[in-house]
C-alpha cells in the first residue's frame, strides 16, 4: 500500500468517525424526550423509589383492580356516606 493510499483511507476513516459523533450530538435529550421514551416502555415497569412511592403504586395498582371488578365510583363507603 502506499503512502498516498495509506492517507486517503485514513481520512476517510477519520471522517466515517466524525460524522458518527456529529450524529450523536444530534440527538434529543431533553427531559420531554426522555419522558416521552420511559412512557413509551412502560412493559419495563414503573420507576419508583421511595418506600412511600411503593405504597402508592400498591394502593394504585389495587384501585384499578377494583375499578375493573366493580366499575368507577362503587368503592368503599365512608364513614359520612353511611350516616
Amino acid at each position: 500500500m502506499k503512502a498516498s493510499e495509506f492517507l486517503k483511507k485514513y481520512e476517510r476513516d477519520q471522517q466515517a468517525k466524525q460524522d458518527k459523533t456529529n450524529e450523536s450530538e444530534d440527538e434529543d435529550h431533553s427531559l420531554e424526550h426522555n419522558a416521552r421514551e420511559r412512557a413509551a416502555h412502560l412493559e419495563q415497569g414503573l420507576n419508583v423509589g421511595s418506600p412511600f412511592d411503593w405504597e402508592d403504586l400498591e394502593k394504585y395498582k389495587q384501585e384499578l383492580e377494583r375499578m375493573e371488578r366493580e366499575g368507577p365510583g362503587r368503592g368503599k363507603k365512608s364513614d359520612s356516606d353511611e350516616q
